[in-house]
């Protein structure tokens, strides 16, 4: 074979591998979308940043405590009468006047160095602790974020889950639709089915055809949220695993086998462990605490300040030219506040009430978190009741589906009775899906309420 058509079919060749590779959809697991999300959530970066900004704002406060050096310079120059009056040295005699040195010049030039210290200043002070608390705070405010994330993203992967598994199982009821509505106006042709009977397979042949396209709208949207929080915007399509995480499953049965009162247990923590156990929680307290140091700072405001200035200057003189003496001068210098027009008493009492509306704040999402979590927690307690009921009513309907199909193929049962219990038998299949993820769903959440959705991974 000659090399130019060997080449050429190489490339023909990698030309059809790229193009079947560009059709192919990257399969994203739950884990691989709880790392991208971690990664790539535009929130998550959002509060990463915050807690950096945080840490610099501490790195400011301290810096307002250290000694700052500046360098001053200025030029004056004074009107001709001015200069007359001011410069006594012309009324005196020659002999006299150049044995005393000139003290006031038209064009006057001033610069000095001058470093300035703070002694005691209570607001100052107060801010290095405001400044923790904001670090703690953002720092806070990044875990509950990433526990939200987190959360949003495990619910999302399982909404996709349920959506197109429900989506599947409509297919078939679709299928087995058509082919019973192809059956009934074959029957029809044929003499042995009435106008009726074919209208009759005819509307629930539609009405499935409407059910499928809803159920895949559901999974477009599912899929194009979890597509938003994992933040995958460079237009590539993925599909998702088609069973529920090996995790999630253990989770579930190990729940299963939980008593009523044991499940209780999991959420019977008092304040302290439900603020610390709770990611939302932490970062609503350290707000409350920034609103009670911004109280305490109005008091400091009351407070004198002090301070130390050192000025080490050139004497003016009429030239830019650093030639003359160098006086030196230290200051302390005392500030005390005697009155304000009310202005910081009014500022104090706003800052004191803002204080107070957010414990007020607080206490309720403290209060609005235990009624989730036993709302949870009764949740998974009824699911458990709910999924054995639901596994039942399954295998009745799908025997009982069996039996009637047979009838009806033997001429027993009519048309409207093997179309009751197929109905029946898809709403069971629906209801058993429904149950399991709820189930599964009402897990992760009481995960999340307590900030542990880490350990499921």
């Amino acid at each position: 074979m000659r090399p130019e058509r060997l080449c050429f079919i190489l490339i023909v060749i990698l030309l059809l591998n790229a193009a079947a590779g560009a059709g192919e959809k990257a399969i994203l697991t739950l884990d691989g979308a709880v790392e991208r999300a971690l990664a790539k959530n535009s929130q998550v970066k959002a509060s990463e940043f915050a807690l950096k900004r945080a840490k610099w704002e501490k790195k400011h406060s301290w810096t307002l405590l250290m000694p700052t050096l500046g360098m001053s310079s200025r030029m004056m120059r004074i009107d001709d009468r001015t200069f007359a009056e001011r410069d006594f040295r012309r009324y005196l005699p020659d002999v006299i006047r150049d044995q005393i040195p000139q003290t006031v010049f038209q064009e006057s030039y001033y610069t000095s160095l001058d470093v300035t210290m703070p002694l005691f200043n209570g607001t100052l002070l107060n801010g290095l602790f405001i400044a923790n608390a904001n670090v703690e705070s953002a720092h806070r405010m990044a875990k509950s974020t990433r526990e939200n994330i987190l959360f949003l993203v495990i619910s999302s992967y399982l909404n996709a889950l349920r959506s197109r598994e429900l989506l599947d199982l409509q297919r078939d009821y679709l299928e087995l639709a058509q082919l019973n509505y192809a059956k009934a106006e074959r029957l029809f042709n044929a003499g042995r089915y009435s106008n009726v009977d074919v209208l009759r397979w005819r509307l629930e042949h539609q009405q499935q055809r409407s059910v499928v396209v809803n159920a895949e709208s559901a999974v477009r949207s599912q899929m194009a949220n979890l597509q938003r929080l994992v933040n995958l915007t460079d237009g590539h399509g993925f599909e998702i695993e088609d069973r529920i995480p090996a995790e999630l499953l253990e989770e579930s049965v190990r729940f299963s086998g939980l008593s009523d009162a044991e499940i209780m247990t999991l959420i019977q923590l008092d304040d302290r462990e439900l603020i610390r156990a709770n990611a939302a929680l932490a970062a609503a307290k350290s707000n409350e605490e920034i609103s009670r140091l911004f109280y305490r700072d109005s008091y400091f405001s009351y407070l004198p300040n002090v301070s130390v200035s050192y000025s080490y200057g050139w004497r003016e003189n009429n030239t830019l030219a650093l030639d003359d003496y160098s006086p030196q001068t230290v200051m302390l210098n005392v500030t005390v506040p005697l009155f304000s027009g009310f202005q910081k008493f009014t500022s104090m009492k706003s800052a004191y009430f803002d204080y107070k509306r957010s414990q007020q704040e607080f206490n309720d999402q403290l209060q609005n978190t235990r009624y989730i979590l036993t709302e949870t927690a009764n949740k998974i307690i009824n699911n458990v009741t709910q999924k054995a009921l639901s596994k039942t009513n399954l295998e009745y309907n799908e025997h009982n589906y069996r039996i009637i199909l047979q009838q009806h193929d033997q001429g027993l049962v009519s048309n409207i009775d093997l179309l009751d219990a197929q109905l029946d038998l898809r709403e069971a299949h629906i209801n058993d899906i429904a149950t399991q993820y709820e189930f599964i769903s009402a897990i992760v959440e009481l995960y999340y309420l307590l900030s542990k959705l880490e350990t499921l991974l």
